[in-house]
């Protein structure tokens, strides 16, 4: 785990340093990280809201209340049991953090619907985090899901994609999809009535 620089936190491109409030939102987005590379729950929770509502971009999902955000990251600490959440770059303005991340864990249960692969994997993400007195109340989120899936061994390299056979059998899958809408596009005949 490792805590962005002074000037990271207090963003690179500001000509005057954090506010009381910004430095204070600042202080508890560092301070839960030790919470995530220890994958203590109910220390993360702790820099919560009871309101916090996590959008998760990526998977078109929303978690809201502790209840639910303890549920994911117990399944994301059970897929990586060894998972570190590091962060390059933070910057505060007023009550928003906008934050970019690297979280790094060897794959070892059920993740994305994908069995344990044994691999590590690297998530790299962006946040936009909304503070309530000194606490996290939403987290947008998002990350290179495609990223994932290709280390995960679910897509090819996008060289292999761009390659002549890759792009055969892109275009041999659009080409069965169009169908596919086609087909379901028609209409249905209706039954015969039974005589």
């Amino acid at each position: 785990m490792s805590a962005p620089s002074p000037a990271a936190r207090a963003g690179t491109d500001r000509a005057s340093a954090p506010t009381a409030r910004e430095g204070g939102n600042l202080a508890a987005v560092v301070g839960v990280l030790p919470h995530w590379s220890a994958r203590d729950v109910p220390g993360i929770l702790s820099f919560y809201d009871p309101e916090i509502t996590w959008r998760n971009r990526a998977l078109a999902e929303e978690y809201r209340g502790h209840g639910e955000v303890a549920g994911f990251l117990r399944s994301l600490f059970a897929a990586f049991p060894d998972l570190t959440f590091d962060v390059a770059r933070q910057i505060a303005s007023d009550d928003l953090v906008a934050e970019e991340w690297v979280m790094r864990g060897t794959h070892r249960g059920p993740f994305l619907g994908v069995p344990a692969t044994g691999r590590l994997i690297e998530i790299r993400g962006l946040s936009m985090i909304e503070m309530r007195d000194g606490r996290f109340l939403t987290d947008d989120f998002c990350f290179d899901a495609a990223g994932v899936m290709r280390q995960l061994g679910l897509l090819p390299s996008l060289a292999a994609a761009r390659s002549r056979p890759g792009l055969a059998l892109i275009g041999l899958v659009v080409g069965l999809q169009r169908a596919g809408r086609r087909l379901a596009r028609r209409p249905r005949a209706a039954p015969e009535e039974a005589a």
